[in-house]
Order: structure tokens, then sequence, then C-alpha cells
């Protein structure tokens, strides 16, 4: 077939502005940490903005840029280099949207080439005082507001041109006039400076703006917003004459501003716990043209198309949503932001994963496409207690306010308890449900009534060793359940009885996760003192302490066959450890060096899963050397056989069961499984 001359500069095009092995690949798939097969989430979102050909938008995140095309709402690309040190705070596209400047709190200012996604430059030597960030109108030059003072730099070279000082106190907002020989700024010093580029001359204007208060100008920088802090109050002012112009009050307190591209509207955010609002203003009338109302959380961030007919909103849930201006339509809603994820769990059959976070969702993902499923809004300001139930129909999840339970079949949400903390557990045959709270009272319920609160059974209250709980489980056979305390001790409940057993000290600081082997013969315990220890429950005595986690122990899980020990800690590292040596053999860092609050196997023992404070989870592959080891439990017993058994007639390549590759688990499978039992 033969490419005409338009086809060929279609495909040169296209290649242009889409990457091209990001067509080969899965978001989930892009620039992956070692050891990592998937991440699910996109982190936290920081800041948005719009490129000036209306082409892309760029969304800031805890773990990097993310690129989308702004007429399929498709991710394009994921810039990234950034740790928790490092974190991105604020982005701007030059004039022509080819480079994208991001600021960090690691002081350097990088120049990103949208196309291709490379780091073309770094502007390096600040701290994190840099309030906002400008290109020129032709791109050739970039502005600083850094302290007290504005840094010039040529985009090309990188070389600093010249140094505005005069201000006395912060500078706030920064923007260059049209004709790119002036620059204006704003500062808490209570003045608007106008200056020549080149010669640094200024010329020095009074203006309302104190320490507390935020401040934007508009694109051509004659207009400067003024929003005073924890006030429903935005001030327009007359950059050239000091002429106050006039306000807007706020339905509730503002959050965020944004000047349209043509200067003729003012968005700004506002809401209390209950309503949440983005209100347009006209700037020349002062009147208020329209309210959009469908986000749930505060909206921190937002930024206009180049046309000013589009205004895209992200809010403190992490959700994001693109607005028709002219009809106040709600386009579509992106997700897949999670904030910081506190928790996640497995289904029992092992093809959702759900996850919990800081913005008051609960996330569902689908394992056999590592897809974003559903979201279940909690309502809660965390979610840190997620189990299902036993036969999966169920899913509960805890926060420090309240205890919900989900029906896995419509997502809907049966019931809430108030006032219940988020240490919670099923039992593994699903008759019972226990709860804990900070008073240390755990109470046990009768499971097939915790979804109707008027029939709601209490089976028993465990109360004589009083203590603050961060974790329950139940033992493998379900006759016991252990606690973790956070006085740094460990209790085990006779469940039959709801009598106290036995209280296990060691730890030196407050345990914060507990987790039992397969056959229940160990509990492992995790601690803010930066050990894990593992107990024999049938002497009750400590048998070995594993340390190397250097900012405590926040999460422990086994493997389906017991042999292996994942940890995860405040450090940012998750660590796969050998139960019966203690080595650590295994160290994964890919969460930035933000905490990992939360690790779990996948049933079939192959993937593990991470949650952390970076707003990802990450999905990492259990490898086992030896093939007829389906379960990857480092041994080939029954369980294997089990395995095996249980995914008999399943057809396609992949399968862990499969063993001899010949694209279905069958009888032959079991076969080999078999002979490799000793």
């Amino acid at each position: 077939m033969k490419l005409n001359a338009i086809s060929i500069f279609a495909l040169l095009l296209i290649s242009m502005l889409f990457p091209l092995n990001n067509f080969a690949q899965d978001a989930s798939q892009w620039n992956l940490p070692d050891g990592a097969i998937a991440r699910l989430g996109k982190g936290s979102i920081v800041d948005l903005a719009y490129s000036p050909r209306g082409t892309h938008f760029a969304v800031a995140s805890t773990i990097g840029i993310w690129l989308y095309d702004a007429y399929t709402y498709k991710e394009t690309a994921l810039l990234t280099g950034y740790t928790s040190v490092s974190e991105i705070s604020a982005i701007v596209f030059s004039p022509d949207g080819r480079t994208l400047a991001s600021e960090s709190w690691d002081g350097l200012i990088r120049l990103w080439d949208v196309y291709t996604g490379q780091l073309r430059l770094t502007l390096t030597g600040y701290g994190n005082n840099i309030n906002d960030l400008v290109f020129s109108p032709d791109g050739k030059t970039f502005a600083i507001a850094y302290t007290k003072e504005i840094l010039l730099w040529d985009t090309e070279t990188g070389q600093q041109l010249n140094a505005l000082r005069g201000h006395t106190a912060s500078v706030k907002t920064i923007a260059f006039m049209p004709d790119g020989k002036r620059l204006v700024s704003a500062s808490s010093d209570r003045t608007i400076r106008v200056w020549d580029v080149l010669t640094g001359e200024q010329k020095s204007i009074g203006v309302k703006l104190y320490r507390s208060s935020d401040a934007m100008f508009s694109s051509d920088g004659k207009t400067l917003a003024i929003r005073h802090a924890n006030s429903r109050r935005i001030e327009l002012w007359d950059t050239e004459t000091g002429q106050f112009l006039q306000s807007f009050r706020a339905v509730e307190l503002v959050d965020a501003i944004a000047f349209s591209p043509d200067g003729r509207t003012l968005a700004c955010s506002s809401g209390t716990w209950q309503d949440y609002l983005i209100e347009l203003w006209n700037v020349q009338t002062g009147e208020l043209l329209t309210t959009f109302t469908e986000h749930t959380s505060f909206v921190a961030a937002l930024a206009f198309s180049p046309d000013s007919k589009t205004l895209i909103s992200a809010s403190w849930n992490d959700t994001i949503k693109v607005w028709n201006v002219e009809t106040g339509e709600s386009r579509v809603t992106l997700r897949g932001y999670l904030g910081w994820v506190g928790v996640v769990t497995f289904s029992p059959e092992g093809r959702t994963l759900a996850s919990g976070s800081s913005t008051h969702i609960i996330q569902l993902w689908d394992m056999d496409s590592q897809r974003y499923k559903a979201t279940l809004e909690a309502y809660a300001f965390d979610v840190w207690g997620l189990t299902f139930s036993p036969d999966g129909n169920t899913l509960v999840s805890g926060s420090s306010e309240e205890v919900l339970v989900w029906s896995m079949r419509t997502g809907e949400l049966r019931t809430r308890y108030q006032n219940w903390f988020g240490a919670i557990a099923f039992s593994p045959d699903g008759a019972l449900f226990a709860s804990g709270r900070f008073n240390g009272t755990i109470r046990l319920w009768d499971a097939h009534t915790i979804h109707d609160h008027a029939t709601l059974q209490n089976r028993a209250i465990l109360d004589k060793y009083r203590d603050g709980f961060n974790s329950l489980v139940f033992s493998p056979d379900g006759e016991t359940l252990a606690s973790a305390g956070t006085e740094g001790s460990i209790s085990l409940w006779d469940v039959s009885t709801a009598q106290l057993k036995i209280v296990m000290s060691g730890h030196r600081k407050p345990v914060t996760t507990l987790a039992f082997s397969p056959e229940g013969r160990t509990l492992a315990s995790g601690s803010w003192d930066d050990t894990i220890r593992l107990w024999d429950t049938e002497t009750n005595m400590l048998s070995q302490i594993f340390s190397g986690h250097t900012e405590g122990v926040t999460s422990v899980a086994f493997s389906r066959g017991g042999h292996t020990l994942a940890s995860a800690g405040g450090d940012g590292t998750v660590r796969l450890w050998d139960v019966q040596t203690g080595q650590n053999h295994t160290t994964f860092n890919g969460h930035n060096k933000y905490e990992v609050n939360s690790v779990a196997f996948s049933p079939d023992g192959r993937t593990l899963a991470s949650g952390g404070g970076d707003g990802a989870i990450l999905l990492w592959e259990i490898l086992s050397e030896v093939p007829e080891d389906v379960n990857a439990d480092g041994i080939v017993n029954i369980d294997d056989l089990t395995f095996v058994t249980d995914r008999l007639g399943h057809v396609g390549e992949g399968d862990a069961a499969d063993v001899n590759d010949d694209g279905v688990v069958n009888i032959l499978d079991l076969v080999v499984v078999a002979g490799a039992i000793e």
C-alpha cells in the first residue's frame, strides 16, 4: 500500500503529538519503578495547566505530570523523576505550548519538552520559597517570584538574565505585560510594581494585599485579583493606576481563583463541608454568571482553555471535571487520582482490589484488566480499615468516624454505624464481625445482621484489657482474635468465651499491624519501633525479630504458603522476608520515598499490592523459580494441587495454574505438579 503525502504528514503529526510507546502501553504501565508490573492510581492532584494551543492540558500529581489530549481526554504522557522531597508544587506552559515548566519543593525548576517527554533544562540553586513562575509572551524568558525578588532566565541556555529587587516582603504573583518588555508583580508589602525587564526600573503602586492573602493577575497583567484568607470576598485592582475596581462575594470561603484568558471571567471555588461550588463572575459588571455544583469536595485548582470556553477543575477528593463554560454542562469526569492511600485488600477470588484513601472514597479495581472499576463514596475523612466478607458479597470500610457496609453485587451502601474506629475484621467462616474503638472496646457482631442496623446483634464485648486498637485479625481457625494495641502490646482473645487469653509485650512503640500465617502457627506484628516480631501462637513466645525498616512498620501480610512475609514502612519501602531465615531478600522502592501504608497478597499468591502516601497502588509480581510452585510460596506441596484444582477448565495464556503452557488448566497440569511434590 502506498502512502500519499497527506497520509505521511498525518502519521508524522500523530507521532509528534503522541509518543509512540504510549500507543503500545496502557497508562498503568508507564514509567514503572523497578520490580513493579502495574500502577493503579495517578497520585494526588497538585496543580492544573492548559496548553496555550488548546491541544493538551497537564495535571501535576505526587508521582509526576500527566499530559492529556484536550479533545479525547486520554493520557498521552507521564513525566516523572520526582520524589517526596521534590514534589511538584506548580506547573505552567510556554506560550507556544512546546515547553512545560514545573516547580518543586527541592527548589528546582524543570523545563520539559511536551512532545518528547524529555527533561530539557533544569534551573537550580533555590529553596522552596518560589511563589510564582511565568513565561514571557515570546517564550524566550522565564520569570520566577523568589521570596522578595524576581529572577529572569533565558529559556534556551538556562542563564540568569536579571534580578528585579525592591519589594520588602514576599512576592505573591507575577505576570508579563503583552509587550514582553514590562513585568508586573504584587507583594505582601502592599504594593504592585511594574518593572522594565531590561533596565530593572520600577513604578510602585499601593494595594491592600496582606501576608495571609493570595493573589493572581489576569493574563495581560492589567488586573489583579486578591483573595483574602478565611474570607468570601475577592477584590479586583487596576495594576496601572492602583485603582480599586470592584469586589465579588462568594457563597462560601474561597479556595481557588482563575482568570479566563480573555480577561472577561473570573472563576472561584468555594464551599463548606456540605456544599462545594465553582462560581463564574463577569469581571466588568460584577455579575454572577453561573454556578457549577457537581463536585463533592473542596476544589483546589482551576484552569481555563485558551479560548475561555472550557474550564477544568480538580477537587480535594482528586476528581477532575471538564466544564462547558457557556452551558454549564460537565463534559467529562476524570478519576484515578487517589490522594493518600491508607489500605488495600483483595476480594476472596482475587478479581477485585479495593483501596481506601484520605479523600473519603473507596476505589475498586479490576485485576483482570488492571483498570479502574468503580468508586464508592465513603464520606469519611480517611479510610483506614477495609475488608471483604469471606463470600465476597460484602465490603466493610472503617474510619475514625464510622463503619460502612457495602453490597458488592450492587455497589450500594447498605448501612453505616457511627463512632466506630476503623479496626475491623471478618471471621474466616463469615459468621462474626469484629470492630475496635479508640477507648479499648472490641465488639463481636453477628455478621449476618450487620447489613440491617435495626436488627444488629452484638455477640460479645471484649473490654477486660483496655487499650486503643490499630488492628484486629482472626486466626485461620476462627478461635482466636488478636488485637494490636497503641501501648505496644498484643492481646489474644478466646472468641467462644469472649475472654482475654494473654497479653504479649515486647514492642517499644504502638503496634500498627497484625497478620496470622495461613496455618495459624505464627502471628506477625509490626510497630512504629521499626521492627517486625513473629510470635509462636502455641507457646505465646517471641520467636523472631526482623529489623530493616527505618521509619516504622505500617503493614504486614503473609504469602499464600506462609513462607514469605511482606511488610510496608514509613520509610517508603516494601520488603519481602524469608520467614524461616529472617532474611530480607527483596526490597521495593517504588513509592517515591512516601510512606507505604498497606500491603496485601492476591489470593493466588502471585501478586503483591502496596498503597502509599504518593497516591498510587503498585502491583509487584512475586516470582517462583519452580514452575510447579504455582502459588509462589517457595515450596511445591498440596497447596499447589489445590490451586490448580480450583482453576480447572480455565483457558488462556498467562495462567499460573497452566504449568505445561498448553493454554488450558486440566488434569495434565495436576499430574505435573503432583510429580514435583517431595
